[in-house]
């Protein structure tokens, strides 16, 4: 382990103490982002949180969902994080659900909805 340590005296109960530095993010700081909505003040997920959770929920609901195109409706910096070029995470969705998935923006909509129909 590269973390810094210390090793301290022994302590009330005859054990020895010995402390390390932190050096990874803690999972918070990994999976989620400041929140815009209260200018930093809290957290909320990160956009790809919310599209792994919208990966899940595509799982589950595919034999469910009508035949034709299927309609997402995303908070606009989840939808310009998938439609992004960087990733196949749209693709991933289509292959999931088996057609056409159709990303709609909607700024109404807190960045940890969504509605997949």
């Amino acid at each position: 382990d590269r973390a810094p340590y210390k090793i301290l005296s022994f302590n009330d109960f005859g054990l020895v103490a010995i402390t390390r530095k932190r050096v990874k993010q803690s999972l918070e700081r990994t999976v989620c982002s400041p929140c815009p909505y209260c200018e930093g003040a809290g957290y909320i997920k990160s956009v790809p949180t919310v599209i792994g959770e919208i990966l899940q929920e595509a799982q589950k609901l595919a034999p469910a969902l009508e035949a034709g195109d299927a309609m997402l409706r995303v908070n606009p910096e989840v939808a310009r994080f998938l439609k992004s070029s960087l990733n196949d995470y749209l693709q991933e969705l289509e292959e999931i659900l088996g057609r056409n998935v159709i990303v709609k923006s909607d700024p109404l909509l807190h960045q940890e909805k969504f509605d997949l129909a």
